[in-house]
């Protein structure tokens, strides 16, 4: 597959500064590691939607954060953008390519690695949606997706599916099926309590597994009472 950068929005590497030792984010991610990803009991899980109720909640960004993390921590990683209407992955870290995640279903088989996200951490791979048409959407592109996941187990500890918001349409709800766990973002002060009961209602009727809800764009500040003597 050949990828062309343009100009990103993010960079691997600025991601992987803001996870040092003593930042804030290396905190928090390394807790959701703990209780989601690395827990013994959870062993056998190595795929997991990234989804939420609505748009604009922060999942790619959150996908991105979750697959540094882990892959600081020696994890073989793919992020796959599944965001079939309006890809997001691409767009964040400049990559257009010629082929994609589109073209790979294409054809039948796990064809690639997708691509070296980045050289100090070389068992994280990106896989961009790429050019073209919804060619997902027919029963025969589920199918060779449900193959390539099947298939990329084999080669990553953990897979990271970046998808649309159960809202945007029912990708998620068939992503989830495909999903050892699904992660819900949910942006604080943002989402609503009812959009997000019936997403999460929404995803196990069809068969979805909610592993985890992680709240995002949580303010910094604290209120004048936690702060006033």
């Amino acid at each position: 597959m050949r990828f062309r950068k343009q100009r990103p929005e993010l960079t691997w590497q600025s991601i992987r500064a803001t996870h040092t030792q003593d930042a804030p984010a290396a905190h928090a991610y390394a807790t959701i590691l703990r209780k989601l990803f690395l827990d013994l009991e959870n062993a056998e899980k190595k795929t997991f939607l990234v989804s939420s109720a609505v748009d604009q909640e922060g999942k790619t960004i959150t996908t991105l954060h979750l697959a540094v993390a882990l892959a600081i921590r020696d994890k073989k990683v793919l992020v796959v953008d599944a965001h079939l209407r309006s890809p997001r992955l691409g767009q964040h870290l400049g990559l257009q390519g010629d082929s994609g995640l589109i073209d790979l279903l294409a054809a039948d088989g796990f064809a690639g690695d997708g691509i070296a996200a980045d050289p100090d951490l070389p068992g994280l791979r990106a896989l961009p949606r790429g050019p073209g048409q919804d060619k997902l959407l027919s029963p025969a592109s589920w199918a060779r997706l449900a193959t390539f996941l099947q298939q990329a187990r084999k080669r990553f500890d953990f897979i990271l599916i970046d998808g649309p918001s159960v809202a945007a349409g029912v990708e998620p709800l068939t992503l989830g099926q495909m999903a050892d766990g699904i992660l819900l973002v949910v942006a604080a002060d943002q989402t609503q309590k009812s959009a997000l009961l019936t997403a999460r209602n929404l995803l196990q009727k069809n068969g979805g597994r909610i592993a985890g809800v992680i709240l995002n764009k949580v303010p910094t500040y604290l209120p004048a009472y936690y702060t006033t003597p």
